[in-house]
């Protein structure tokens, strides 16, 4: 009966600790420092290519900074851009762009050492792929 009873407490126990713990989720905290990207892109409808190499910058507290390279079908530019991000508790979010004219949609993955972005307004920039990565990853330890 002892060994019985001794049994259950440690099934229970190794149940307890199979548990997955509930993950605390994303705020605007989770992205905080420089992220480096590149982007193929097709601005629409005149179907020109863009090559884009640049930096995000995020304040953890909901304001990023971008500094960015244009290739635009052989034209080079350098434009930076500032606005507010916001992040949803499921690691979704949003950066507003261009003096608030702009929506980029944000899925942050990894724990915050990397996200894909989405260009979604406006509409006339086609992104065929998109992934921003820390650039130095105990940077958002601070």
């Amino acid at each position: 009966m002892k060994q019985t009873i001794l049994s259950l407490i440690i099934f229970a126990t190794m149940l307890v600790g199979a548990t997955p713990s509930a993950q605390a989720g994303c705020t605007n905290a989770t992205l905080h420092g420089a992220y480096g990207f590149f982007a193929s892109v097709t601005l629409l409808p005149a179907g020109t290519p863009r090559s884009i190499l640049g930096v995000l910058s995020f304040d953890g507290k909901g304001t990023f900074t971008a500094t960015l390279e244009f290739n635009t079908d052989g034209s080079i530019s350098n434009p930076t851009d500032t606005g507010p991000y916001n992040v949803n508790a499921d690691c979704t979010g949003q950066l507003i762009t261009n003096g608030g004219t702009g929506i980029v949609d944000i899925v942050i993955v990894d724990g915050g050492k990397e996200f894909y972005q989405l260009r979604r307004i406006p509409a006339t920039t086609f992104f065929g792929f998109n992934t921003a990565k820390k650039q130095i990853p105990d940077d958002n330890q601070q």
